[in-house]
């Protein structure tokens, strides 16, 4: 799990920056959110509940930047698909997939 957040979040980082001349503000709320990554990084072994719940958390978070920034695109009729919205788009779905996946093992 520690393997797929430093993806994520490297991903995440990365958005960041291409996200900053275009839309500040959302990028740094992207900037906020790939922090919950790297959160969940620094968690120590010994709680892997904790390191899922990160991995949860930051998936929720970047599935909703993903919807409401399509919503927002397709509301303006100007569907973008460059870098940074597909790389938002594609984190968000993988966050969905993988809140989805670790929420079972809470149960």
């Amino acid at each position: 799990m520690k393997f797929l957040l430093l993806i994520e979040w490297l991903a995440a980082f990365l958005l960041f920056f291409l996200m900053l001349k275009d839309d500040a503000m959302l990028a740094f709320c992207v900037l906020i959110f790939s922090l919950i990554y790297l959160f969940g990084l620094l968690e120590s072994r010994k709680d892997p509940q904790r390191i899922h719940a990160h991995g949860m958390v930051g998936g929720i978070m970047f599935f909703v930047a993903a919807v409401l920034t399509f919503l927002n695109d397709l509301a303006r009729f100007e569907l973008k698909f460059n870098l940074s919205r597909t790389l938002l788009i594609l984190l968000g779905l993988v966050g969905l997939i993988q809140a989805r996946a670790v929420r079972k093992q809470f149960k």
